[in-house]
């Protein structure tokens, strides 16, 4: 097998582990309406659930796996990962309660916590050029719509059937396959010279020092938190705004949802992808200010989806909110991954996806949710919907960050690129790390 076919077969592979991955995300999103009928759970139980129950544990994880995945075998992290996560998905079957639940989704953050930074440093891996590397994190993220197709075309049949316990069984049921495949099919890139001999962990005061002082870095990392806090804040209620305003079930929603944000999630982190390696290449400043706009158009996209009084026509206009959020995936973790030495990769994105999903997963969800709950004597059934309009104002200040991190970029990578060179072919130790982590 050449190497260019090779390098895409792990690609995919590694989009299959991160699509299986997320499945028990978007089946959440689609089913959240019939968990709370079923054991009878408040809006501010449902953003628990969704938020920190989950957040916390996955977030905490993450930054262990990460350091782990710097300096080890990340495939066998992977395939264990995986693993676990399909075993712990499993046990929705046999959940009869708000604790109980809370449990599963704890557990499932266990396992689904040591697939990400690890895939993520592969990728960087298997594709160094800036441009490659742009396509290849784009492909790489189309984990998320994949994952949205699938789950919400057959999940919300599977639990008009056959009841949302046994849709959360069924999803876990290939994990072992696919860790098997990894396992069995992907090679470390690293050597065992490097692996033992040449690398070295970054300390985590210096990779946060790293990203303080660099002001793209910074900014980048804070417009990425704070868009992780309106996205995953708004996600979980959008299958509960249709189903509760709109009169739609599970299995009609569930191929509407599936297709506008499966296709419509393709479609615009493909295109996120391509405008970035086609149009702005050489022009990384270009790249992250468009992201920003785009960002900040969310704001009015979804007032409209949330105030027109139809179903299609809400439909409709969620098709421009998938479109916009997903376009800023591709390019944006491409760049993260740049502005950083190649064995800060995971850490780095730990760290950074710590901070998002603490944030973002741990207090969005929850917002809504006590929002909603709050305005409900006042709003009544509208009481979601203008909660959801509140959160949805943090695009806003996520977009003002993006925005800055243009200012600087280019400097910044340039610098980074200069103490890379300076550093090939010497023995990477501490202090390399310390050089890049004195950045300001």
């Amino acid at each position: 097998m050449s190497t260019g076919l090779y390098k895409r077969y792990v690609l995919s592979a590694l989009m299959l582990v991160s699509t299986l991955n997320v499945l028990d995300r978007a089946l959440m999103i689609l089913l959240l309406q019939p968990i709370k009928e079923d054991l009878h759970l408040s809006d501010s139980e449902l953003g628990f659930l969704t938020g920190i129950a989950f957040g916390l544990f996955y977030a905490t994880l993450g930054v262990p796996i990460a350091r782990w995945a710097d300096r080890g075998n990340r495939v066998n992290i992977i395939s264990l990962a995986i693993s676990i996560w399909g075993a712990t998905v499993m046990l929705c079957l046999f959940v009869t309660n708000f604790v109980q639940l809370v449990f599963a989704r704890v557990a499932a953050a266990i396992g689904e916590s040591g697939c990400m930074p690890p895939s993520y440093s592969l990728v960087g891996d298997y594709f160094p050029g800036t441009a490659e590397r742009t396509r290849a994190m784009s492909i790489y993220m189309l984990a998320d719509p994949t994952c949205i197709l699938l789950s919400f075309v057959a999940g919300g049949w599977v639990n008009e059937h056959y009841g949302w316990r046994t849709a959360f069984f069924l999803v876990g049921i290939p994990a072992p396959l696919v860790a098997a495949l990894v396992k069995m099919s992907i090679r470390e890139p690293r050597t065992a010279g490097k692996v033992t001999s040449r690398l070295h962990t970054p300390r985590i005061a210096d990779v946060l020092r790293m990203l303080w002082h660099q002001r793209a870095s910074r900014h980048l990392g804070i417009g990425i938190i704070l868009f992780f806090t309106m996205g995953v804040g708004l996600t979980p209620w959008y299958a509960a705004f249709l189903m509760r305003n709109h009169g739609m079930g599970t299995a009609e929603l569930g191929i509407w949802l599936g297709l506008i944000f499966g296709l419509g999630g393709i479609a615009g982190t493909l295109l996120g992808g391509q405008i970035a390696a086609r149009w702005f290449s050489r022009n990384d400043s270009g790249q992250i200010r468009l992201s920003a706009l785009v960002v900040a158009c969310l704001v009015p996209l979804i007032t409209i989806f949330l105030s027109v009084p139809g179903k299609y026509q809400a439909l409709t206009a969620l098709i421009p909110v998938t479109l916009a959020g997903s376009y800023i995936f591709g390019p944006t973790f491409a760049l993260m991954q740049r502005l950083v030495p190649d064995r800060m990769r995971a850490t780095t994105l730990a760290v950074v996806m710590l901070l998002a999903n603490l944030i973002g997963m741990g207090i969005g969800p929850q917002a809504v949710g006590l929002l909603s709950d709050g305005l409900r004597p006042a709003a009544g059934a509208d009481s979601l919907r203008y909660a959801m309009m509140a959160v949805s104002l943090v695009a806003l200040w996520s977009a003002w960050h993006f925005w800055r991190v243009g200012s600087t970029v280019q400097t910044d990578l340039a610098r980074v690129a200069t103490e890379k060179v300076e550093s090939d072919g010497s023995d990477s130790g501490p202090e390399e790390i310390g050089e890049f982590a004195s950045l300001k």
